[in-house]
């Protein structure tokens, strides 16, 4: 329950910093360790929040969202999202991952892109390029993403 109360504090932040419909929260379902991961393995998350994109579909809470590893080396992960599972079927979606925040951690400030909440030490990198991948950097040490670290992810 905690970490549910936690979750929604990073959704009222994005929420009031970029506009309420501009984001999707989800939850990672796959632990990535830098150690372990290579260059296009598949990651999955799963929308905690629902919401309604611009085109007027609907993405559920539940929904899965597939993506995959697009570099990695020992301090450092860039990972990206871009399909939504809709009725079974993955569809295509830029999804861009803007801010992440550990489980049982808590938001010392307002929103804003590059957040990384509850893993010191651990910056984020927002990329506009095609790819739209995430990068987290580690300061000099191995990097794990641990299943259940919450983002915010930015809508098409």
């Amino acid at each position: 329950m905690k970490a549910g109360l936690l979750v929604v504090s990073l959704a009222a932040l994005a929420s009031l910093a970029y506009g309420a419909d501009a984001f999707v929260q989800a939850e990672l379902q796959t632990t990535i360790k830098t150690k372990a991961v290579k260059v296009g393995e598949p990651i999955k998350a799963r929308t905690t929040t629902s919401v309604t994109l611009a085109s007027g579909t609907m993405l559920p809470r539940g929904t899965d969202i597939f993506g995959q590893v697009r570099a990695v080396d020992a301090n450092s992960v860039e990972i990206s999202f871009d399909e939504v599972d809709q009725d079974g079927k993955r569809t295509p979606m830029t999804l861009s991952i803007r801010a992440a925040m550990a489980p049982g951690a808590a938001p010392e400030g307002p929103a804003h892109s590059g957040m990384v909440v509850g893993m010191r030490g651990v910056t984020l990198e927002v990329d506009a390029g095609p790819n739209h991948a995430a990068k987290f950097t580690s300061s000099g040490k191995t990097l794990q993403l641990k299943q259940g670290i919450q983002f915010m992810i930015a809508l098409p």
